[in-house]
């Protein structure tokens, strides 16, 4: 389940930064979460079979027109708290961004994720014009 929330903003924006000047009325709050135990989650290996795993997400409703500021949480049923890497994004773009999480600790596999209800919830703010 997608959950979209926009707004647009009347100021905030500090024009003191080229490129922002005049824009603040473009500025946009998007969220959403990816479903508790349907997350797609993907297996992430390196140099050590299962340390972790990661999942895109699709802002593409938003209709960011540059890549936004993006804040995660890593939510779940359980053993989420032993995971690392839930609020660190990666590889942003208007339309999408990647989470991966440390689980070697925490999950055997993205199975056991889907199980304990792991899922992503995110708020990103962004140009819209």
């Amino acid at each position: 389940r997608f959950f979209l929330c926009c707004c647009f903003l009347s100021s905030g924006i500090n024009a003191e930064y080229g490129g922002t000047e005049g824009r603040s009325i473009c500025v946009r709050t998007c969220s959403g979460t990816t479903v508790m135990g349907d997350t797609s989650w993907v297996d992430y290996f390196y140099k050590d079979p299962s340390i972790g795993m990661y999942t895109n997400i699709n802002m593409t409703e938003c209709e960011f027109v540059a890549p936004p500021n993006v804040v995660t949480t890593l939510n779940g049923k359980g053993h989420h708290w032993m995971a690392k890497g839930g609020s660190a994004t990666y590889s942003i773009t208007p339309t999408s961004f990647r989470v991966y999480v440390y689980t070697k600790d925490a999950t055997r596999n993205t199975q056991q994720a889907k199980d304990l209800k792991w899922s992503i919830t995110w708020m990103a703010i962004g140009y819209a014009c």
